[in-house]
């Protein structure tokens, strides 16, 4: 049975108020990926700051320019294994992700099919769905850097950069076709993160491949354009006012500066998870719960 879009909004808000440990998934991320990154920026520290006899170099006791020449030649003569320490983390912290965005999806579903979800529910969706939701990130990633062929053109024909270096109002021959270039990428990947803004939610809820999951979202997207923009719309504006206010706030309360930080993975996130799940399950013709239905008065949530 299809419902309309107020319906979702209102029910997909009390789904999320009666399942708040949807937002379990997403704080396990925050932590891991903040551990992953700890011993990342550890590893990349000692490759980059151990000098050539084998010494470890603070970079405490270092001008602003000697840093800037230790950091460089740290670089160049570990080249490979700086390179590979960065792949290595940065696809670890992308599976991780997928593992727990998989489990929230997967419990958003089962809390929108029957009102309620349990943490066994991300580890069973999570698990079952992690390589491929992995490799669909990947796909979609790729899709997104394909637009850099709207840069090719002004980054061929723009001129000697180095006098715009040494002064910065000067003109540099092609630099408005760059621009250009630019502001059509951006348009690119705007359009391209809509469109598919639902195969996370058609590789974990139908459990398909990631081309077919991609093609899925795609479709649905074609299918329920307003649904889908109008949801991508409240999702940007209530991460554009968590920032807004964290923005005015932060500098005179240390408080609300640390909230505003925590606000996306303890309440965005989540919500916005069952918001997007509910849209592509009742889309879908998928049998879901009322909450007025149940035994719970929904207005005591």
């Amino acid at each position: 049975m299809h419902e309309d879009f107020g319906t979702i909004l209102n029910r997909g808000f009390k789904t999320w108020v009666r399942n708040l440990n949807i937002c379990i998934p997403y704080v396990l991320n925050f932590f891991v990926n903040l551990i992953l990154y700890v011993f990342f920026f550890a590893i990349l520290g000692v490759l980059l700051f151990t000098s050539a006899s084998g010494n470890v170099v603070d970079p405490a006791t270092l001008s602003n320019e000697e840093l800037y020449s230790v950091l460089v030649e740290g670089f160049m003569a570990n080249i490979p294994a700086s390179v590979a320490v960065i792949l290595a983390f940065s696809l670890l912290g992308m599976f991780l992700q997928a593992f727990f965005t998989a489990g929230a999806v997967g419990m958003a579903k089962k809390a929108s099919e029957t009102g309620d979800t349990v943490i066994s529910d991300m580890v069973r969706f999570g698990s079952k769905n992690a390589i491929r939701f992995f490799l669909a990130n990947l796909l979609m990633t790729l899709i997104l850097l394909a637009g850099i062929v709207f840069v090719v053109p002004g980054a061929l024909t723009i001129g000697d950069l180095s006098g715009l270096i040494e002064n910065p109002e000067a003109t540099v021959q092609g630099m408005g076709t760059l621009t250009l270039g630019i502001l059509a990428w951006g348009i690119y990947a705007l359009v391209i993160n809509i469109a598919l803004s639902l195969t996370p939610y058609a590789l974990v809820i139908d459990e398909l491949d990631p081309l077919e999951a991609i093609k899925k979202g795609y479709r649905f997207f074609k299918e329920n354009k307003l649904d889908v923009f109008f949801i991508w719309i409240i999702v940007v504006g209530l991460a554009f006012i968590n920032g807004l206010v964290g923005e005015l706030l932060s500098s005179e309360n240390t408080l609300i500066s640390g909230l505003t930080y925590l606000i996306p993975v303890l309440i965005l996130q989540p919500l916005t998870t069952v918001l997007w799940t509910r849209l592509y399950l009742t889309m879908e013709g998928r049998e879901l719960y009322n909450p007025y239905e149940l035994l719970s008065d929904p207005d005591e949530f």
